[in-house]
């Protein structure tokens, strides 16, 4: 069996498994929102956590829903799929002696989830980039944002929403930053939206499978506690070429506050301090 053909039988074994699918991503990402709240506060707020469990689950569609000219509350007029996120959010928070929340704490379990929720990134990807060339046909940049929105705008809408509430100072900026998944996310986009084009010489469904193999392992990696990132060393190295300047011979490299203020001295010359003080 070639290439091609997995790629085929992928595609439609996630179109055949929509709606489990789509039931992971409820999972997954509610079972987030819920460790953000913890088990006493969320007790007390159970309309809270389901607006916010709403707003991370379908951020993405609304964002893409107002980019592209929609009313934003778009995604929430299929009452089947908003009744399917509800239950899932009553099972991962109230379930009686949190059973649902306890078993997804299993790494095998877990790992299944996961296995779905990069089975149904995949659709939302296309999603997006299908509506962003709808609407903005003759803009790339445009159409690979939305795809990444697609896959990632629930987790943009809930960082909002944490900044918001937070003070915004040195500290608060430092701690912004994008998530391997999100950068996958954003240049799987790019790929359909090459192939869409015909600049990029592999089918759509390869794309496909590719998407969901590494980003299946850079996600089952991170929940097993191993963090990787395909793309740090490439960033490193663009960093030190066109922003620090560090592979120039440490050119752009900024003294340390110590060293600005006189603070640091080698020995010799505090030699010298004491020999002038004496």
């Amino acid at each position: 069996m070639d290439v091609s053909s997995i790629a085929d039988a992928t595609n439609n074994l996630i179109v055949y498994l929509a709606t489990i699918i789509e039931i992971a991503h409820y999972t997954l990402v509610i079972y987030g929102v819920r460790n953000d709240w913890g088990e006493l506060k969320a007790r007390k707020q159970p309309v809270a956590t389901w607006l916010m469990s709403i707003a991370c689950c379908y951020g993405g569609g609304m964002v893409i829903s107002v980019c592209v000219g929609k009313p934003a509350l778009t995604p929430l007029s299929n009452n089947q799929s908003v009744l399917m996120m509800t239950i899932v959010w009553w099972h991962i928070f109230y379930s009686p002696k949190d059973g649902i929340y306890n078993l997804l704490s299993w790494k095998p379990a877990m790992l299944v989830i996961v296995l779905g929720k990069e089975m149904i990134r995949t659709r939302k990807i296309i999603k997006g980039v299908k509506l962003g060339r709808g609407a903005f046909p003759d803009s790339l940049l445009i159409c690979t944002i939305l795809g990444m929105f697609g896959a990632c705008g629930g987790g943009f809408v809930k960082n909002a929403a944490t900044f918001v509430r937070k003070q915004w100072n040195h500290e608060t900026v430092k701690s912004i930053h994008l998530a391997t998944v999100t950068k996958l996310s954003l240049l799987f986009s790019l790929l359909y939206n090459l192939q869409l084009l015909g600049i990029l010489p592999i089918s759509f469904n390869t794309v496909v499978l590719l998407q969901l193999t590494v980003m299946f392992l850079i996600s089952a990696s991170s929940k097993l506690g191993v963090n990787f990132d395909p793309f740090h060393r490439i960033e490193k190295i663009i960093t030190s070429c066109v922003i620090d300047y560090s592979a120039y011979g440490g050119a752009g490299e900024e003294k340390s506050p110590q060293k600005k203020a006189g603070e640091e001295k080698s020995p010799e010359e505090k030699k010298d301090s004491l020999k002038k003080k004496e």
